[in-house]
């Protein structure tokens, strides 16, 4: 049997924010039976993406800023995303996956995407579903 889901919610960009994601994700992923590993994981790792678009977004004035937050689960995959419209700044070492947070998150998924293009940036993770 295939089963597929997708969710997604609109988050402000702003640190005191992010909580509502993160449980709401976590309630989403464990209503269809996602392995508590897997759940901590991609729980984790969608919060350090907003993090960083919160901290290295493209716009100064970051109070009208709104996150995309989606997720998709299957019989075999879940795949956690996060848009921000603003783009982030690249920083001087060029290597916007760098740093402690990035690397834990490519240790914990399966892949790792960044993508910065036409001002918008999209982070998306993949794990093995359990």
């Amino acid at each position: 049997m295939t089963e597929m889901a997708v969710w997604s919610v609109a988050v402000p960009a702003e640190p005191g924010q992010l909580h509502l994601a993160r449980h709401a994700l976590r309630d989403w992923l464990t209503g269809f039976g996602v392995g508590e590993n897997t759940c901590d994981d991609a729980v984790w790792s969608a919060d350090e993406a907003m993090s960083n678009a919160i901290a290295n977004g493209g716009q100064a004035d970051r109070s009208t800023t709104v996150l995309g937050v989606s997720a998709h689960v299957d019989d075999d995959v879940v795949v956690v995303t996060v848009v921000d419209e603003t783009g982030w700044r690249v920083p001087a070492s060029g290597v916007v996956l760098a740093g402690r947070g990035m690397a834990i998150v490519r240790a914990l998924a399966e892949e790792v995407n960044l993508a910065v293009t036409d001002g918008r940036t999209t982070f998306t993770a993949w794990f093995t579903r359990a």
